[in-house]
């Protein structure tokens, strides 16, 4: 392994902290957002840490902040859920202040809703944020989106979207293999956005398997915009042991073929991970192993670091 030879830094582009206590200001939802190892506050001191045990092979330098609040009160809209991301990306901005480290922060904001322009002003005055994410996978809905339904046919979402580039924010694409054909259509009418796929496109066996033209075809359209990243990333979702599933190594160098080695890259998605039982050390040597053969070390140094921070505007 190249991993034996080498220290790779990583640049984690997707990873969360939270606080589900219950006084919490954090804008966090304890009924959609479990508490690690029992304990409620979540913070950068226990991600580090997480990170960590990785072992002398990784060296931690920083990351991405990726929201939460897109799960949570299901049942909110208007200015209390605005409120909640306001309040999300002022606690973890508090908190990733105190490391010494390189962070970026993801947001999250209501595109739909009809103050969005605001709404994005206001987050962007935090020099941390980067980017928003609203997480859009429907049928199969995540939380939000039973209510909400397919956001990408929504009118007023997709011009929501379209306030990103003003406030120079990048988008996080979370939805599923069907959405790939919708989503390609907004990044192409608004190219000066940098998009960054999240999780391969939250495949499941059976898109990898019986739909796999479908994901395929979807992604190829969306690697053709070059400002189009996508994170390997939340594998556990497809396979619970996806490192002993040869068609997860077949996919990852697939996807690396057809976005190229250049925009793509690992992350962790800390601490869902490791409630699913991938620790760092299992984690990041998986990801090792995953594209050493097709990758050189300076290809694989970029899958975990550099890329990362190119998509968000960083280097």
């Amino acid at each position: 392994m190249l991993i034996r030879f080498m220290t790779i830094k990583i640049w984690d582009p997707h990873f969360h902290i939270w606080d589900v206590s219950d006084k919490t200001k954090s804008g966090h939802d304890s009924k959609q957002l479990f508490a690690p190892n029992d304990e409620p506050v979540y913070s950068w001191r226990e991600y580090e840490q997480d990170c960590d045990q990785a072992g002398v092979a990784f060296s931690h330098i920083g990351g991405a902040f990726v929201e939460a609040v897109s799960v949570c009160h299901t049942q909110l809209s208007g200015v209390p859920f605005s409120d909640a991301c306001l309040a999300e990306t002022s606690w973890v901005s508090s908190q990733l202040g105190q490391s010494g480290k390189e962070y970026v922060m993801v947001s999250s904001a209501p595109l739909e809703d009809p103050n969005i322009g605001h709404i994005l002003g206001k987050l962007a005055e935090d020099a941390k944020v980067c980017g928003i994410r609203q997480i859009l996978n429907n049928k199969p809905s995540w939380p939000r989106n039973e209510r909400l339904g397919n956001l990408l046919d929504n009118r007023r979402w997709k011009e929501g979207y379209g306030e990103l580039e003003k406030n120079k924010l990048s988008f996080d694409f979370q939805l599923n293999p069907h959405q790939f054909a919708a989503a390609a259509k907004l990044i192409q009418k608004y190219p000066g956005t940098t998009a960054i796929i999240d999780h391969l496109g939250s495949p499941t066996l059976n898109d990898l398997k019986e739909n796999a033209e479908q994901y395929w075809d979807g992604l190829r359209v969306l690697a053709e915009n070059e400002r189009t990243f996508i994170k390997i990333s939340m594998l556990a979702y497809i396979d619970p042991e996806w490192d002993q599933n040869p068609l997860i190594k077949e996919t990852v160098e697939k996807v690396l073929e057809i976005f190229g080695k250049d925009r793509c890259f690992f992350a962790s998605n800390f601490p869902v991970e490791i409630k699913k039982g991938w620790n760092a050390q299992r984690l990041f040597g998986a990801f090792v192993e995953l594209a050493e053969e097709c990758c050189s070390p300076d290809e694989l140094e970029n899958l975990f670091a550099h890329n990362a921070r190119k998509a968000y505007l960083m280097s």
